[in-house]
């Protein structure tokens, strides 16, 4: 029983891993590729590594907002720096290289996953 609760643990572990590690060979879009599809002012899904969920909608004149989890939304900012992209709001600031996944971008701040957005 233990064997089968270890195995079914590991696959659980492994599916969830999946598209990070498919995204891993891919290289990095260049941000400004990046920017033009997130800023057509349409609110995105995003997600990050701790489990928080919210909608983020992007400006192509560097604004947005963020809603959820909070019951309320905050503005948002954008810009690209160097290879990155940079969100920021008056609660939290990253600057991130994406890849492509389905249905959207995987962010990654490092080596490290961190925010996934997708439509």
């Amino acid at each position: 029983m233990t064997i089968r609760l270890s195995i079914a643990a590991t696959t659980a572990a492994f599916l969830a891993l999946a598209p990070v590690l498919a995204a891993e060979g891919k290289p990095y879009l260049p941000p400004e590729r990046v920017a033009a599809v997130l800023t057509d002012g349409a609110p995105w899904s995003a997600s990050t590594p701790n489990g928080r969920s919210f909608k983020l909608t992007l400006n192509k004149d560097g604004t947005g907002n963020l809603r959820g989890p909070l019951l309320f939304s905050l503005s948002a900012k954008w810009a690209i720096k160097g290879d990155a992209m940079c969100i920021s709001t008056s609660m939290m600031s990253k600057c991130l290289r994406f890849r492509e996944t389905s249905g959207g971008f995987q962010g990654w701040d490092g080596d490290n996953p961190d925010m996934k957005i997708t439509r």
